[in-house]
């Protein structure tokens, strides 16, 4: 349909490229480079006495995030247990930003702190919650438990027996 030249290539050249400022942004670096290995040869008489402090308490963050680490691969573990464990759901901790404890400032004026005051109790939790009763209720310690493996196995028995039936006669 149209004619295209074999084989077909593209061929992009960069808008903003500027090739004298790539060669002197290598060269700063390059330079930058130099002075950071001067600045290591010089400083090791300095930094002794520095890393001697610092020794002992790389040690200890590094053995905190060694146990940190064990303990995370433990947890991710999966045992023949965890098929049976309970689960539970997750607890949130939620601190509503207008809870009425914060002091009021002194430098305001009163007007101030009455406007202040109305908002606080505008949204203030009320004293008694309006309880929504669901059909699965997720407060329920029960609501994620697992179905126990004897249940499977028995639900799954009587299936066979009733489709045995069925299909027998």
């Amino acid at each position: 349909m149209f004619d295209v030249e074999k084989p077909r290539q593209f061929h992009y050249v960069p808008r903003f490229y500027d090739p004298e400022k790539e060669k002197w942004e290598a060269l700063k670096k390059k330079y930058a480079i130099e002075q950071e290995k001067k600045a290591a040869e010089a400083a090791p008489m300095a930094d002794a006495q520095a890393d001697a402090a610092g020794d002992e308490l790389e040690y200890f963050q590094q053995r905190v995030r060694d146990i940190d680490q064990e303990d995370r691969v433990k947890g991710s573990r999966l045992t023949w247990r965890d098929l049976f464990r309970k689960r539970e759901m997750p607890k949130f901790n939620y601190q509503p930003r207008f809870s009425g404890t914060a002091a009021p400032v002194a430098d305001r004026d009163s007007n101030a702190d009455e406007e202040a005051q109305q908002i606080v109790d505008r949204y203030r939790q009320p004293g008694r919650q309006i309880k929504i009763r669901r059909r699965f209720d997720i407060s329920d310690s029960d609501y994620m438990k697992p179905i126990s493996g004897t249940k499977i196995v028995l639900y799954g028995f009587i299936a066979f027996i009733l489709l045995l039936v069925v299909f027998a006669f």
